[in-house]
């Protein structure tokens, strides 16, 4: 096994040599013709000089092939288990993608990993970020998946509902080695927020001895666009200092994406283009054999806008892709990372020390009108506009302006003056990690211990602003210093909220090769957090059930221990199997939502025992390779989110258990010379075990809104029930073939194909107001092609589609049936329900370029 580098095997990861590329995306919908010319002359050129092939063993890993063709995953190195293992030797339920298959595949970020591991699915959030969720563990909060950034753990901002897991960033995969998906809970090497597993992205590190640059592009045509165009670079160079001493690398990338949605309010055409860019800098030095120091700085900057459009609109009047909405909702995410990471070989062991300080600043819009609209003259009397008391209250002691009165007929003219609102939150979360473990692999008592501190602070304002109704966008600044609040204000809530999670804990595992065929492993972590929110509310929002308050805390803290226990046996080199039983677990927080009991104000953490076996082996001389595993998760004092009064979200726990079983399988087919086939797939229940129950003093809200002084659960769980979001059903497939064409040239086939089952969004399907066209997600499957010339790894040329045959792939719905914060539309006067709907993009055409020097 050739070992990364720089570097050596059980101090710093190893992994397979393959080639490392660069992919950049570019729309143009006026290429679409030439993009499908190139691929019927590329298909052509196939036909011409078709030769014909005869069986061989699976591409030779050990070679460190940097062609873009089939390669070997089963073969490649991981270091999930904190020490280098082949992944056919790892006894865990894990996949691992090389940099050849991501590139093969077109992947170009961490959300479309869900190509390529069984039971993984990656969910955009219409509000910045995305929500990952392995072996259908689903729950607002902290995540649920822990993403990793080579050693560095990576969380979404909390914002005003304490769901930090619904905000993961998205990473660009560009210069990578491989990303690990590790299935199922790793607490006790990983800890807090490992519950459903674990990512891990390892990017490649500077070469000290060798001198190497790439350089990729793209072009593509995004379906129901109107001619936006984007283009797209990502580079690479590497740089020797002091040969094979100190070495730096840096990336860099820069992408526009085409926009596919319209706003026919507003009159805007593919408003949702997207710019990003950003790269990384990573230094490494070696001053002696036995230590190496890695330095690495990040930055990301992403510019885009809310994608939901109305998908009950599309079923009526066949306006595809229509965001009808008010206001412009645009999104600013920027994301920074600087990391240290030392490795002494101290002979004995090896020593491993990271530090790292990360910061991520996301600015949201969304519509916030609907909510108070029906407060406006002529559709609410007067005396039942709610909040009157709160506002007669600040009136009175003159802190509401520019009114003639404190009556009830002045409130709602009041209320009716505000106009279209846009809810408006910037945030910002830094955190701080550390980690030290110390670790001996070269023995048959395989040892490591370490601890682990981290401290993430988060704030965010939470803004309603007055939108200009021509040009949808906020009025902002909002410049209510000269006039705090009153009758002319462009600001109806001014909430701000401070959010620390401190976390500390102290793990070990250890595992004894009794023989050479039988492994026992025992781990145990650890845990102790504290949680403190504080918040104030400057202007309040008296509709919404606001008062104004000074800052004010409230703390929740909570420790505890994980466990793990894993048998293995090889039975040969090539066969395997596996048991193990391991928990999980997640913090618990304080909510500031208004209004609330004050023993509902904190949560605790939710934790899970796996129940796990599985096998691993490959087959004819390695030309297939097949795994499958079986599992079962009861997870208990389950998180769930509610809505007060259906404007703001807090989190809660129920007694009720939910008991998740599943299968998972992926192979590998090597049948003959240049050909790769891979498939995997999974089934996976996940069920209530009975019904759902909230605190005492909590009200649930019935009927239609508007809602007052209590709490909105659509669907609310009974026994049985599957947990919202939960597909039974994923599949992946992917076919590479190389086919060489003589001058050291070859053609490069690639196909792939992606399917998750139908799931909703609430647990009670026969809820009221609960309807398939408003909460059920029907299952969908995408397929991607990709055809190119090559020459090694020198250069290529391709050309691609995603999603070929343009599915509309939902992953996430709102509906004005139960929802305040939505409006139903009119249609030939008849008023229908609004769908909101947050998909995956429409079919993309292209036509990409790469060079390694």
């Amino acid at each position: 096994m050739r070992i990364a580098d720089g570097e050596r095997a059980g101090v710093t990861p190893a992994v397979i040599g393959g080639k490392r590329v660069m992919i950049f995306q570019t729309t143009r919908s006026r290429l679409t013709a030439r993009i499908l010319l190139g691929v019927s002359l590329l298909a052509a050129s196939t036909a011409l000089h078709a030769q014909a092939t005869t069986e061989t063993s699976p591409p030779d890993v050990q070679n460190g092939s940097t062609s873009n063709g089939p390669t070997d995953d089963s073969e490649i190195v991981v270091t999930a288990l904190k020490r280098a293992t082949s992944i056919q030797q790892t006894p865990i339920s894990i996949s691992a993608v090389s940099a050849a298959s991501l590139t093969a595949q077109g992947i170009t970020d961490s959300a479309q990993l869900t190509r390529t591991a069984p039971n993984l699915v990656i969910n955009e959030n219409a509000n910045g970020g995305s929500r990952v969720i392995i072996r259908n563990l689903y729950a607002a909060g902290e995540p649920l998946v822990g993403l990793y950034y080579d050693e560095t753990p990576i969380t979404g901002t909390s914002g005003v509902s304490n769901d930090a897991g619904g905000t993961q960033p998205s990473i660009r995969l560009f210069d990578v080695e491989r990303a690990e998906v590790l299935r199922g809970p790793q607490g006790t090497l990983y800890g807090a927020s490992s519950m459903g597993g674990t990512i891990r992205l390892i990017f490649a590190k500077p070469n000290l001895g060798k001198v190497e640059g790439a350089l990729n592009g793209q072009l593509t045509d995004v379906s129901h666009g109107s001619g936006s165009v984007g283009t797209s670079v990502d580079g690479m160079v590497n740089l020797p200092v002091i040969e094979n001493v100190l070495a730096v690398r840096a990336v860099g990338f820069w992408d526009h994406t085409a926009g596919f949605v319209d706003n026919s309010v507003l009159g805007v055409n593919d408003f949702n283009r997207n710019r990003s860019y950003g790269g990384r800098l990573l230094a490494r030095f070696r001053p002696t054999e036995r230590l190496t120091i890695d330095g690495m700085a990040v930055y990301q900057n992403r510019r885009g806008f809310n994608p939901t459009w109305n998908l009950a609109k599309s079923e009526v009047t066949g306006d595809r892709y229509d965001q009808d909405l008010r206001i412009r909702t645009p999104q600013k995410d920027a994301f920074e990372l600087y990391s240290g990471t030392v490795n002494w070989d101290m002979d004995f062991a090896t020593l491993t020390a990271i530090a790292s300080h990360s910061k991520r600043s996301l600015d949201i819009n969304f519509d916030y009108s609907p909510y108070f609209s029906r407060y406006y003259t002529g559709k609410t009397p007067a005396s039942k506009v709610p909040g009157y008391a709160n506002f007669a209250a600040d009136c009175n002691r003159g802190l509401v302006s520019g009114l003639n009165s404190c009556s009830a007929d002045e409130y709602q003219r009041f209320v009716t003056n505000w106009g279209v609102l846009t809810a408006y939150q910037p945030q910002s979360t830094k955190t701080d990690t550390q980690e030290i473990r110390i670790a001996d692999a070269q023995h048959p008592l395989k040892w490591t211990i370490g601890f682990f501190h981290s401290k993430r602070q988060n704030y965010t304002q939470s803004l309603l602003n007055t939108v200009d109704p021509v040009t949808g966008f906020q009025v902002y600044p909002n410049g209510y210093s000269a006039n705090p609040y009153g009758f002319n204000s462009t600001t109806q809530l001014d909430r701000r909220i401070n959010d620390t999670l401190k976390q500390i804990a102290g793990f070990g595992e250890l595992t004894w090769d009794v023989n050479e065929k039988l492994s026992l492993t025992t781990g145990i972590r650890y845990f102790e957090y504290k949680k403190i929110t504080g918040a104030e509310t400057l202007i309040p929002n008296y509709v919404a059930g606001n008062t104004r308050s000074p800052y004010s805390e409230l703390k929740g803290k909570e420790n505890g221990k994980l466990l793990k226990f894993n048998a293995s046996y090889k039975f040969t080199r090539n066969l395997m199997v596996y048991g193990l039983a391991a928990q999980g677990y997640r913090p618990g927080g304080v909510n500031q939502t208004l209004g609330l009991p004050s023993y509902a104000s904190t949560y605790e953490s939710d934790k899970l025992w796996n129940y796990e076996g599985g096998v691993k082996s490959s087959w004819f001389n390695r030309k297939l390779v097949f795994n499958i595993d079986a599992f079962q998760m009861d997870w208990s004092n389950v998180q769930m989110s509610a809505s007060y009064q259906s404007a703001f979200s807090f989190i809660t726990n129920t007694p009720s258990k939910i008991r998740i079983r599943g299968i998972e399988a992926d192979s590998t087919l090597y049948p003959m010379e240049g050909l790769t086939l891979r498939a995997s797939g999974s089934y996976t229940s996940a069920k209530l075990q009975d019904d759902v129950s909230l605190p005492a003093g909590i009200n649930l809200c019935t009927g239609s809104p508007p809602y007052v002084d209590c709490a909105v659960l659509t669907g609310i769980g009974r026994k049985g029930n599957t947990v919202p979001y939960s597909p039974k059903w994923t599949l992946q497939g992917s076919a590479d073939y190389t086919q060489p064409i003589g001058n050291d040239l070859s053609i490069f086939y690639h196909g792939d194909i992606s399917y998750r089952s139908a799931s909703w969004t609430v647990f009670d399907h026969t809820a009221a107001n609960v309807t398939p066209g408003g909460m059920r997600l029907p299952g969908f499957a995408t397929v991607g092609l990709r055809v190119g010339l090559e020459k090694g790894e020198n250069w290529g040329i391709y050309a691609f589609a995603n999603n070929l045959f343009d599915v509309i792939g939902a992953v996430s719905k709102s509906t004005s049936a139960t929802s305040s914060t939505l409006s139903p539309f009119v249609s030939g006067g008849v008023t229908y329900p609004s769908v909101y709907v947050t998909s995956s993009p429409p079919r993309v055409i292209g036509l990409s370029a790469r060079t390694r020097f």
